[in-house]
């Protein structure tokens, strides 16, 4: 396998400088090293609706200052990280880094998160996420939720990838009962006492930059609820919070109240949507019913977030019954006319794969799991890259009109 060879290869980031340079885009290399890549297709169609986007990330390229939040939702194929990690470090590198972004303790979940981030406790939690409304336990921000009726339980999270550090927390904890908590760092002698405000988080900025942290509730015999932490620095860059939830579908995020309720926190520039295989695992495509779960989310988000920009996007071609998925063909060719109907930007990775039966072509390459639905971590890489650069082109566009 290639894997991150063809990944370094693939793109290959400039420094930053006073002015405006372009990112460095080469998606022919994929399309020679994947044949069912068709890198002529990898744009952003209705581009011109993501230009406050590209006008931040330009402003933040030229001054060297400033926060552009990039929120990206989805299922499954976002849960693990494999491809946000790819958008999420090539835009640091381009535009700055300014801290991880949100994170979850999947493991005190009994779920599959992203490789770089740890977690333990010293005691069980009860768990559940968006995809189970059905199960007596709140998730929120990051579509999941841990709650304990320990009497002092403790959560530890860290960063393991060597350039990651923060120096701000933003903390989502408790949706109903007000407790006091607790937190410590590797590197800060003293804690930082915390009560949940009314918005739904607290921020707490650390007297030195850290990797990991304790956050202990104080003895109390109310239930003790936790949805994720944002891990945030001081310098000028890109923030990238990846949220995505095993099974979920668009209909299941609209009823998770304290999801939207907790979501203004992230001060997106834009949200990235990235959902839609789970709803092809019904028998027949309800389009009417599609479509309206889409507005109503996308109704939520501008309620959420006003001035953020959204992208939207198609799912790759998965396996239904040993081939390939006909209600996925017909859900995205669906997506694709709602998006141009309404000028949303939207990036079509079913087509730019190849679409209907490249299922075979992604199998065939080593790039999909044994279920056919899901991707090996090459496979999420090389769908990562492939909206990276296209938002490289469409940035690269909008650069170069001011820069003349």
């Amino acid at each position: 396998m290639k894997y991150l060879a063809v990944v370094c290869i693939a793109v290959i980031f400039l420094h930053a400088s006073s002015t405006a340079q372009p990112m460095s885009v080469n998606d022919e290399t994929l399309s020679r090293n994947y044949p069912f890549v068709h890198s002529i297709l990898n744009r952003i169609q209705t581009g011109s609706s993501l230009d406050t986007f590209y006008d931040k990330l330009y402003k933040l390229k030229t001054s060297g200052s400033g926060v552009v939040s990039i929120v990206h939702i989805g299922d499954s194929h976002i849960q693990a990280d494999f491809l946000t990690s790819v958008l999420r470090n090539g835009l640091q590198d381009f535009f700055g880094d300014a801290g991880r972004g949100l994170v979850f303790p999947f493991r005190l979940a009994q779920s599959n998160g992203p490789d770089d981030i740890s977690s333990s406790s010293n005691t069980r939690w009860q768990f559940n996420r968006l995809a189970h409304p059905e199960i007596p336990v709140a998730y929120g921000i990051s579509g999941h939720g841990i709650k304990t009726n320990s009497n002092e339980p403790s959560i530890n999270m860290s960063v393991n990838s060597g350039k990651a550090f923060f120096n701000r927390l933003t903390l989502f904890t408790d949706s109903n009962v007000v407790n006091e908590w607790a937190v410590q760092t590797e590197n800060n002698d003293s804690s930082y006492l915390i009560k949940e405000e009314k918005s739904g988080f607290s921020v707490i900025e650390l007297n030195k930059a850290a990797n990991s942290f304790t956050l202990t509730a104080l003895p109390s015999d109310s239930v003790k609820e936790f949805f994720g932490v944002s891990l945030e620095n001081s310098q000028p860059g890109v923030l990238y919070h990846s949220i995505g939830v095993n099974g979920a579908r668009y209909d299941q995020y609209n009823n998770a109240n304290l999801f939207w309720q907790q979501l203004p926190a992230l001060q997106a520039d834009l949200y990235i949507v990235s959902l839609g295989t789970n709803e092809a695992q019904f028998s027949v495509f309800a389009e009417a019913a599609f479509l309206k779960n889409i507005s109503t989310f996308l109704g939520k988000l501008q309620q959420a977030s006003p001035h953020a920009a959204i992208l939207i996007t198609s799912a790759p071609d998965t396996y239904k019954a040993r081939r390939s998925n006909t209600v996925l063909r017909a859900l995205n060719r669906s997506l694709s006319a709602y998006c141009n109907k309404n000028d949303i930007p939207f990036w079509d990775l079913y087509s730019i794969t190849n679409g209907y039966g490249s299922a075979s072509s992604w199998s065939r390459r080593g790039l999909m799991t044994r279920d056919k639905v899901h991707f090996t971590p090459e496979g999420y890489q090389l769908q990562g890259n492939l909206l990276l650069m296209a938002i490289g082109k469409g940035y690269n566009a909008y650069s170069s009109i001011l820069g003349k």
